[in-house]
């Protein structure tokens, strides 16, 4: 189709291929550019310094042509007046003049503004006067050449003629004026031709370097790129247009590889997060308490339940070493430092911990620990896994309470018969003799006394009897706040100068349990208290309801201000026949025990000799599985009862 029948866009399509060029193709232009911009340059510079040479020779000469006729004008006037003299030296700095001088027609000097002996120079009038001797003789005025001067300046003069009004001779003017600037800009321009051609060869070669220097890299990488058969080498295209291209193409691909392994990361990143959560949730959830150390010995990881079983007085934190945090610890400490040490697989330790403030202070641990290895059994740390045994410590230890109360029930069973049967035997002989003795006798009173103590030992046998016997609990609901009232009433029948005060936190339901079994437990608990304090003593009691991790609980507290119990008998209360008192038998706390157990509740103690001693009793309230007597309400709610 012809140019002139296509439409405006294809026509300008059709610029644009045209001027068009290649990258190879706008680097060379751009280099020849750069050239020419540069002899551009050059010859401006020239053409600059030579104007510029101009224009100081011009204002030099007018200074010099300036300074000569004003001089001159000066001398005719009024010659060797020392008024003249001052004057003809203020033009020096009007005019930038070095000296001026007065000559007769031969040379000599008539006058010199210059009065002292110049460096470099014989006389004022120096042998430079000898260059300009001959040209005195024509009556002229003429400019000197430049000539040299002390310390390395250079001068110029001009030679200015005019007639004495008084002796009608013909003198000269010569004034001289420093033109250092002038020799060497004329000095430059002898050699700025040389200059200006050996600067044009060195922008060429320096263009031509760089040429080669810029295609060098992109034809070694379309070399490697044909090696590694990235791309086929075409004919119509040049270097740089293939680099481009197959540098477009490995752009590309890593994008596309960047993109994959961004979702790998992304993938393999959630899987981490996933584990290391999931790893959490597992050390959060078991109630083991596990903490992770490194190969220096630093804690690198726990969970609550370590902290929890250790209790506040260790204090676990990150990055601390294991011997500051189980320093108060030894058996702790020096497990793992065994472990260091020998380098085993494993150890394991039982431990007690006490924790100050808790109405348990003992805790039983089992301590487990043993080092952390790779794939290549290289040490990465320790690990220490703790286990609460104070529960299974507790139910051993019921379970050996609970044996040994069986055996004395078997024995008693056997002793009690003998024993009753003998005293039977001695209550009947100490009647029949008390039958056939007067009342004033001298034996009477020891027949008396023989069955008085018979009588008590009667009454003795019978309280262990009692205790031996198996108890059966007769599950009824019941109100536990009247049940109280009931035993404080008749405590109070019994030491009425004791104060009493009664207290309930919050709304208490119904308790399922023997309330007759539980009146003789909570009666023996309110006695002991009264024996305890003084007559103007004071009994607390205070009933309100708990929550531990399994069931709600009803929590009776019997607090006195007694003689309180020394710390070395608290954990002997309550077992069978021991006893402080010096009339008690040591069944009275044993008996109490037994019934809380048989109620699946506990019993906890506090004492410190001197201020007083706190029961606290644990009761569930949750229903058995019985059908209860009794299905009652209660509607107590907070009181305070003062009795």
């Amino acid at each position: 189709m012809p140019i002139k029948d296509m439409s405006l866009l294809d026509k300008n399509k059709v610029m644009k291929q045209f001027f068009k060029f290649s990258y190879q193709t706008e680097i060379r232009l751009s280099i020849l550019l750069f050239i020419l911009f540069f002899l551009l340059i050059n010859f401006e510079i020239v053409y600059l310094l030579n104007l510029s040479k101009k224009g100081w020779n011009e204002e030099s000469q007018q200074n010099l042509k300036g300074g000569a006729y004003s001089t001159s004008q000066l001398w005719q006037n009024e010659p060797g007046n020392p008024k003249t003299i001052a004057k003809i030296k203020s033009l020096l700095s009007l005019w930038g003049l070095k000296r001026v001088d007065i000559l007769n027609q031969h040379g000599d000097l008539l006058f010199s503004s210059d009065d002292k002996t110049d460096i470099g120079r014989l006389q004022p009038a120096d042998s430079s006067l000898n260059l300009f001797k001959n040209k005195l003789t024509s009556g002229k005025n003429f400019f000197s050449e430049i000539y040299p001067g002390p310390q390395k300046r250079f001068y110029q003069s001009y030679f200015y003629t005019f007639t004495d009004y008084k002796s009608q001779a013909t003198l000269f003017c010569r004034v001289e004026k420093e033109v250092s600037r002038l020799e060497w800009m004329e000095r430059i321009s002898r050699y700025e031709g040389w200059v200006r051609g050996l600067g044009i060869l060195g922008v060429v070669f320096m263009a031509l370097l760089l040429l080669r220097n810029i295609f060098s890299p992109y034809q070694r990488m379309k070399r490697k790129a044909e090696e590694e058969k990235i791309f086929s080498p075409s004919g119509k295209k040049e270097d740089i247009e293939s680099v481009v291209e197959v540098f477009q193409k490995v752009i590309t691909e890593l994008k596309e590889k960047e993109r994959k392994l961004q979702e790998l990361y992304v993938q393999t990143d959630n899987k981490a997060r996933n584990l290391e959560r999931y790893n959490e949730y597992i050390l959060r959830s078991i109630n083991n308490g596990v903490i992770i150390c490194d190969n220096q010995g630093k804690i690198s990881g726990f969970n609550q339940s370590a902290q929890k079983l250790l209790g506040p007085d260790f204090g676990l934190n990150y990055n601390q070493h294991y011997k500051q945090a189980l320093a108060k610890n030894h058996a702790l400490c020096n497990m793992l430092e065994g472990l260091v040490i020998k380098k085993n697989l494993s150890a394991e330790t039982e431990i007690e911990i006490e924790i100050e403030g808790k109405r348990q202070p003992t805790r039983f641990l089992l301590a487990n620990g043993g080092l952390l290895r790779d794939e290549n059994e290289n040490i990465l740390g320790l690990v220490l896994v703790l286990t609460d045994l104070t529960e299974l410590k507790k139910i051993q230890q019921k379970i050996v309470q609970q044996q040994k109360m069986a055996s004395i029930g078997e024995i008693s069973a056997g002793l009690a018969h003998e024993l009753r049967n003998s005293m039977g035997a001695l209550l009947g002989y100490c009647k029949m003799l008390k039958k056939g003795i007067k009342e004033g006798s001298a034996a009477y009173p020891v027949v008396e006394s023989i069955m008085t103590e018979s009588l008590t030992l009667e009454n003795l046998l019978k309280r262990f009897l009692d205790f031996a016997k198996p108890l059966e609990v007769k599950w009824v609901k019941f109100d536990l706040l009247e049940l109280i009232r009931d035993c404080i009433k008749i405590a109070q029948e019994k030491k009425p100068e004791v104060k009493f005060s009664l207290k309930v936190e919050g709304e208490m339901p119904l308790l399922h349990g023997d309330p007759l079994l539980l009146r003789q437990a909570f009666q023996n608990l309110i006695l002991n208290s009264i024996e305890a304090v003084s007559d103007n003593g004071e009994i607390k009691i205070k009933l309100k309801r708990s929550q531990d991790d399994k069931e709600p609980l009803a929590e009776l507290i019997i607090e006195d201000n007694g003689c309180g119990i020394i710390s070395e008998n608290l954990g002997k209360i309550f077992k069978p026949f021991f006893t402080s008192k010096e009339k008690g038998i040591g069944l009275g706390l044993s008996l109490v025990k037994k019934i809380i157990d048989l109620h699946k509740g506990k019993i906890e103690v506090e004492s410190e000799p001197g201020k007083g001693t706190i029961f606290s009793i644990f009761l569930s309230l949750t229903e058995p599985e019985i059908k209860p007597e009794s299905a009652k309400v209660s509607n107590l709610k907070t009181a305070e009862v003062s009795i």
